[in-house]
């Protein structure tokens, strides 16, 4: 009979010791259609049995090359895999979830086989199981939660909500990451899909509008209370205007009246000012002639004078000439401030003998410190002339020590030389 190797319908591989097969030894094995049979020598694959009867019985027959094999049962079919991640968090702590549906199919076995010893435990009957769960268990942790837990917690609540392309674009990365994972394992997708779960967010936009709907409600009840207490207040008054009415227009009256006598009083007190700034200018006027003929006197008083100063200076420039030409310029000049000095009053005088002697003490010290200042350059003078004459000397002595002439052509030639440089004379030490 045929040996049904699936303990549940999720199962998607097994791994069967040749001692755990019922009459393995004697019976066959019925391969289903997409199911698949993988040798396995040693933790190798030997050998991969595509669908249909398979014979193991005598496997362990001598001289049998499958001698020691054990049988790895696979289900190439579709599988649909239901996967979700619920608690995704925003980067203003908004939770979101996202869910959706997987379907793949074994594409490469013996990359499948490794993945199947990769994840699977053995247990204590030497069988090895893989299921879709378990797929979908280190999806969640390898794919899922590493490529949608970073990618949400970077954005918004409000940039992912009704977002439709920023959404296609993770479930894009989502899809691609899965495939490349999948590959890996021997899968390949059949078909994706993504649902975005914002239902928490949805609780939280319900409440905060049934909250912004409550305050408006508030508000236009407010709003409608304030305007019922706004007419009542209208109606008052205009009942306190009704009974005051009378006397209001009595008093409006008496008002009016005395700003039509203030306003006449005010035009009166207005041509008077007129009538006053009139007689003010005219009086302005008189003034202002009277003003201009007495500058005229005086400016010709002034030019009478100045006339005569004219004629003074004249006369005086006349004597004056007579007698430098007669007597010199030095009377000239006495004459000169003997005049200036006889129209001076006695304090001018006294300022001005003030100043002769501070211009004379300033002479004076002038010529001493002038008079110093040579006897400085004298005095520096004398002692350059005492050092130059000093070093000379010191000078003269040194050559004196150190060079000597030559007696035949009398040149000067280095005191240590025995012979003349220029005539070749010999010279004594």
């Amino acid at each position: 009979m045929a040996f049904k190797w699936k303990r549940e319908l999720d199962d998607i591989a097994r791994v069967v010791p040749k001692g755990r097969v019922n009459g393995f030894f004697s019976k066959s094995v019925v391969l289903s259609p997409n199911e698949n049979a993988v040798m396995i020598r040693n933790g190798n694959v030997e050998d991969v049995i595509d669908s249909g009867k398979i014979r193991v019985g005598g496997l362990l027959k001598p001289g049998n090359i499958r001698k020691d094999v054990d049988v790895a049962l696979i289900d190439t079919s579709e599988k649909e895999l239901d996967w979700e991640q619920a608690e995704l968090w925003t980067r203003d702590s908004q939770q979101i979830g996202c869910k959706g549906i997987l379907k793949f199919r074994i594409s490469d076995v013996e990359r499948f086989f490794q993945m199947l010893f990769s994840y699977s435990t053995m247990d204590k009957h030497g069988e090895r199981y893989l299921s879709i769960d378990d797929v979908y268990s280190h999806l969640q942790s390898e794919v899922l939660t590493r490529v949608l837990e970073p990618e949400v917690h970077k954005i918004e609540i409000e940039e992912i909500y009704g977002n439709r392309d920023l959404q296609v674009a993770i479930e894009n990365e989502l899809e691609m990451q899965l495939k490349d994972t999948l590959r890996n394992w021997g899968l390949e997708i059949e078909r994706h899909t993504a649902e975005w779960d914002f239902a928490e967010y949805e609780k939280v936009r319900r409440t905060r509008s049934q909250f912004q709907t409550s305050e408006e409600l508030e508000e236009i009840e407010a709003l409608r209370k304030e305007g019922r207490f706004e007419r009542e207040g209208r109606e008052q008054v205009a009942e306190v205007r009704k009974d005051v009415a009378a006397g209001a227009a009595l008093r409006g009256h008496e008002r009016a009246e005395e700003e039509k006598e203030a306003l006449h009083k005010k035009r009166l007190d207005q041509i008077e000012i007129e009538s006053d700034a009139a007689e003010a200018r005219s009086g302005i006027g008189i003034y202002k002639d009277w003003k201009e003929a007495k500058t005229g006197a005086r400016r010709d008083e002034l030019e009478l004078e100045e006339d005569i100063k004219d004629r003074q200076h004249g006369r005086d420039m006349e004597y004056l000439n007579n007698i430098t030409s007669s007597g010199g310029e030095d009377v000239a000049k006495i004459v000169a401030q003997g005049r200036e000095l006889s129209s001076m009053t006695p304090e001018q005088l006294e300022a001005l003998a003030k100043m002769d002697e501070a211009k004379r003490r300033a002479e004076e010290d002038r010529v001493g410190f002038m008079m110093d200042v040579e006897d400085r350059e004298r005095e520096d003078s004398y002692r350059r002339k005492e050092l130059d004459a000093d070093m000379m000397a010191a000078a003269r002595e040194r050559r004196s020590s150190t060079v000597k002439k030559c007696p035949g052509c009398g040149t000067t030639v280095p005191a240590e030389a025995s012979f003349c440089g220029q005539c070749g004379t010999k010279l004594d030490r």
